[in-house]
């Protein structure tokens, strides 16, 4: 239930579904609590409408009985004895209320309640009178041949509606399953309906990639609602664009400037050095000056094929090469460590991979050095490729002292360093694992990395395989 409530489509639907049940309960409320009246209303409506006809036709020949059943036809009641009707004959020029008519005797002790007059029929007098007991809609018509007072029981309107309620609630449990399947029908095919352009803009969204942010959501035919939302995320993308092409091009010709004059100082240091007393106080200066320089020179290399990397431009130079050979010459080296360091693990026979030669050998010498440099002393190096579903799959473990499962999160992140301190006991620059991701990607590839109860490393590189029959050949 909680992961609904963080689905916006999820929301909809059920909003639509809770307005559909909400208008069902209310309607109940509502016809309970109003259709009483409007029912009286109707009978007093079709009480005065049967006086209205009466007025318009000879009544000499008609019975109080046959008048009965008129009105008892005309209001549509079952019962009889819901239906009272008196009839007398007026005396020329004399004025009857309902407190003188010629059958007064019949309504002793009745309490008498006058309404106002209805503007529709003027003629009809109307009153509320307490009869035998019992509340009485009367209404009173005097033609010149019959004074008719006609009695309609007020608790006839109540039955009717509680019968109404009954066949209405009857017929609402017979459709009811059919009903709730079509309100959820309409939930889906509105929510979707409602939803396609939100649909529509995710799919825009999903596609800008940070090597491509010329990308634009399209916002003709959008809804008016959504056009400010597409515009001002537009407008942030080209923010973004310039700011990310600025950053990217700072860092390549930087790097680029730099690869110059660190050649030229490397050049000069290392002449000095031939040119001092061997184990001198400055030849070790030197040497500590040399090493500097060559660890500006790798970042600097780094750094510029992270920038081509960030721009799209990382040129592969694609090739198949026999990864079986690769791998087992890194494990061959590991063999001239002091203290050595065990190799173990299965190699598949004869896996070829199409990739970029210097590239991939950059790769898998990133991951080795970091398996070398966070290792633990007399520790081992667990290595495993194997081909799987048209894919390669390299996996490199080893066990580690230093290195918290915190920093599984951050790995790729630049300048990250699985020492938190930043210090030189452990040689690196924080860029390794980055590059390494990035050349991942230029082969359509992923780079995982897992650290398993604090103690192993684990690192994996997936790609796909360009031509499946080629990944068993030599």
């Amino acid at each position: 239930m909680f992961g609904l409530s963080k689905s916006f489509y999820a929301k909809i639907f059920l909003l639509f579904i809770l307005t559909t049940l909400g208008m069902y309960v209310l309607n109940q409320l509502l016809v309970g609590r109003i259709g009483g009246g409007q029912m009286r209303k109707v009978f007093i409506e079709r009480q005065i409408n049967a006086n209205l006809g009466w007025e318009k036709e000879p009544l000499s020949g008609k019975t109080d009985e046959e008048l009965k059943e008129e009105l008892l036809d005309i209001i549509n009641i079952a019962r009889p004895n819901e239906v009272r009707i008196f009839t007398a004959i007026p005396e020329a020029g004399k004025v009857y209320s309902f407190n003188e008519l010629p059958f007064s005797e019949k309504f002793h002790n009745t309490r008498l309640t006058t309404p106002e007059s209805d503007d529709d029929a003027p003629q009809v007098e109307r009153a509320i009178i307490t009869f035998e007991n019992m509340e009485w809609n009367a209404t009173k018509l005097i033609t010149p041949n019959k004074i008719i007072v006609a009695l309609v029981n007020t608790q006839a309107a109540g039955r009717h509606m509680e019968d109404f309620l009954e066949v209405r609630m009857r017929t609402i449990k017979q459709i009811f399953p059919f009903s709730l399947a079509m309100s959820i029908l309409a939930a889906f095919f509105v929510t979707r309906k409602t939803l396609t352009p939100i649909k529509r803009i995710q799919a825009s969204l999903r596609a800008v990639d940070t090597r491509d942010l010329t990308t634009r959501v399209h916002h003709q035919g959008e809804d008016r609602e959504f056009l400010e939302f597409i515009e001002v995320f537009n407008n942030m993308l080209a923010r973004l664009e310039r700011g990310f092409l600025q950053a990217s091009r700072f860092s390549s010709d930087a790097a680029h400037e730099l690869r110059t004059p660190l050649t030229i100082m490397q050049g000069y240091v290392e002449r000095a050095i031939d040119d001092v007393e061997p184990g001198s106080k400055i030849q070790i200066q030197l040497r500590m000056i040399s090493d500097e320089i060559e660890r500006l020179s790798s970042i600097t290399q780094k750094l510029l094929l992270l920038a081509q990397a960030d721009g799209g431009q990382l040129k592969l130079d694609f090739e198949f090469i026999n990864v079986s050979d690769v791998l087992a010459e890194l494990v061959e080296d590991m063999s001239l460590l002091d203290p050595p360091i065990t190799t173990r693990g299965e190699i598949q026979k004869k896996l070829m991979f199409e990739t970029d030669r210097a590239l991939f050998q950059q790769l898998m010498n990133n991951l080795f050095t970091n398996a070398v440099k966070y290792n633990v002393p007399n520790g081992w190096i667990d290595i495993t490729a194997w081909s799987e579903e048209n894919k390669i799959h390299i996996q490199i473990s080893n066990p580690t002292g230093s290195i918290t499962k915190e920093f599984a999160s951050k790995a790729f992140d630049r300048f990250s360093r699985g020492d938190g301190a930043h210090n030189r006991k452990v040689d690196g620059t924080g860029l390794g694992l980055s590059l390494c991701r990035e050349i991942a990607h230029a082969h359509q590839g992923e780079l995982s990395f897992d650290v398993l109860d604090q103690r192993i490393v684990t690192v994996e590189f997936t790609a796909p395989l360009k031509n499946s029959t080629s990944s068993f050949t030599s």
